[in-house]
């Protein structure tokens, strides 16, 4: 039977059977049956469509957006166009270097041939280096060098194994350890043959002493001043800046009225009292650095201590020519003080000055009126009020009247006071039997004459308290004076128990002409 003489429907339901010739053979099934194994048929096709299409988007990449998702692998390449692979690539590059310096060189590098130039930034070989330092140091050779220079190359060095006042007969100093660097060819031999082919280092530099040769520094400005170092030197403008620092150079001004003077003021004080009186303290000598060549020279610059003295006084104990103090008092009159080192200041020179007016009266007044000035020692007589005096304003029939005032504290201690006529005591308070003075004022007058004889007249009298009784006088012609020089008369305390015990207030030297 065929299809085609079979009746035709164009509806049909899904229980209407239809009619299947198959290899001759006729065969029916039901719409509904062959629509549900069409339906499952296709499904399939369509899952493994499905199926096939990812699996091909897994393993397949696109001409227009090539690229791994995952690492892949592969053999390593063959032909030139052949993709490669990370170990081919990293057996290649093994032995290049990298310009990040990251690339360690394991064997030495060489040209295949010495390059006959090269460029500031060209890696050099090893003969282009040693041609560079065939005229540089060599390593250094030990040398004795009692043969005077070796024979050498130029760059070759030697360390001497000794030190030679003379060096190679007739060359410099050198000492052990010194260098010698040949700078041109040389064969050896004595100094004024051949050192100009060799150049020597000092490598044992220290600081030069008597003993030591060696190097030296400049001295600084407080070298200068403290004078303790032995490792520095001094140019001419460090040496002139020494001298104008110095004892004899150095010179401030002073005006106001009372000073405590230091070792950096040493020199020249020239001081101004035209408006005030001017009070000066040297120094504690034992504080100084350099007492031996600390000097004051004291100067009345303007001619006006006659009317506002100038007084100098020690401090801490010392003394100026065995007194406390002194006292400048003509006009232009000037002193040049220097010390023992130890505690006592001495006058090395005064002057009274060339004005007229130099010849008048010169007081030495306390500027501590509650207790005036006091002596520092016990048991001895101790100069507390001092006065310069240029004899040779005092010819023969003329001379000077002393007067000075003090009172005794208020107790039975023993205590004296006296004249001091250069050292010598004249008319002491215990002349009038008062040994202990007991809350009373004591007033000396002594007058001092040049009377052409060997010694010097001296008389007057002192008072204790204001009982007529306790008065004595006194002449004295044994003091010796030269006339043609300066002295110090003073006013001296002996006190037997305390420093208190004696408050000098005035000393007063009044000229007689």
């Amino acid at each position: 039977m065929k299809i085609s003489n079979l009746p035709k429907t164009g509806v049909s339901s899904k229980k209407d059977l239809l009619t299947v010739v198959q290899g001759g053979v006729t065969k029916t099934i039901s719409k509904k049956d062959l629509l549900n194994s069409l339906e499952s048929k296709v499904s399939s096709v369509v899952a493994e469509i499905k199926a096939l299409k990812n699996n091909v988007a897994k393993k397949t990449i696109s001409k227009d957006t090539p690229s791994f998702s995952k690492p892949i692998t592969s053999p390593h390449p063959i032909s030139n166009k052949h993709l490669t692979t990370k170990e081919y690539v990293d057996n290649q590059v093994f032995n290049t270097l990298k310009n990040d310096g990251s690339a360690k060189i394991a064997k030495n590098l060489s040209y295949r041939t010495h390059p006959t130039r090269f460029a500031n930034t060209d890696v050099v070989d090893k003969q282009f280096v040693d041609e560079q330092l065939e005229g540089t140091l060599k390593t250094l050779q030990k040398l004795k060098g009692n043969e005077g220079y070796p024979n050498a190359l130029a760059g070759e060095c030697f360390i001497l194994e000794e030190s030679y006042d003379v060096f190679a007969v007739d060359g410099p100093e050198v000492q052990k350890g010194d260098l010698l660097i040949c700078i041109e060819d040389s064969e050896g031999g004595a100094h004024s043959a051949i050192g100009i082919q060799f150049a020597i280092v000092n490598t044992n530099v220290v600081f030069a002493t008597e003993q030591v040769s060696g190097t030296l520094k400049v001295a600084t400005l407080e070298e200068l001043e403290e004078l303790e170092s032995e490792t520095s030197a001094i140019t001419p403008f460090k040496y002139k800046q020494a001298i104008e620092s110095g004892s004899e150079y150095n010179r401030i001004e002073i005006r106001v009225p009372r000073i405590e003077l230091e070792e950096m003021h040493k020199g020249i004080i020239g001081v101004d009292c035209r408006r005030n009186a001017v009070a000066l303290i040297l120094p504690t000598i034992k504080k100084l650095k350099n007492p031996k060549i600390t000097k004051f020279i004291i100067k009345d610059e303007y001619g006006s201590s006659v009317k506002n003295n100038i007084t100098v006084s020690a401090s801490g104990g010392d003394t100026i020519q065995g007194s406390k103090s002194q006292l400048i008092s003509s006009n232009l009159g000037s002193i040049k003080c220097y010390n023992d080192g130890a505690g006592k200041w001495f006058i090395e020179s005064s002057s009274s000055g060339a004005d007229k007016d130099s010849y008048g009266v010169k007081t030495f007044v306390t500027d501590t009126p509650s207790t005036g000035e006091r002596a520092t020692v016990i048991g001895e007589y101790e100069s507390v009020m001092t006065l310069n005096v240029d004899l040779k304003e005092y010819p023969v029939g003329t001379g000077f009247k002393l007067i000075a005032h003090c009172k005794a504290a208020a107790n039975s201690n023993t205590k004296t006071v006296a004249i001091g006529i250069n050292g010598t005591q004249v008319l002491p308070s215990s002349n009038t039997t008062t040994t202990a003075p007991n809350d009373v004022s004591i007033h000396h007058e002594l007058t001092v004459l040049n009377t052409g004889a060997p010694n010097a007249v001296a008389f007057g009298f002192v008072i204790v308290g204001v009982d007529l009784d306790a008065v004595a006088t006194d002449v004295n012609s044994a003091l010796a004076l030269d006339w043609g020089s300066s002295i110090n008369v003073s006013l001296d305390v002996n006190v037997a128990t305390v420093s208190t015990n004696m408050n000098v207030y005035a000393f007063q030297l009044i000229p007689l002409k």
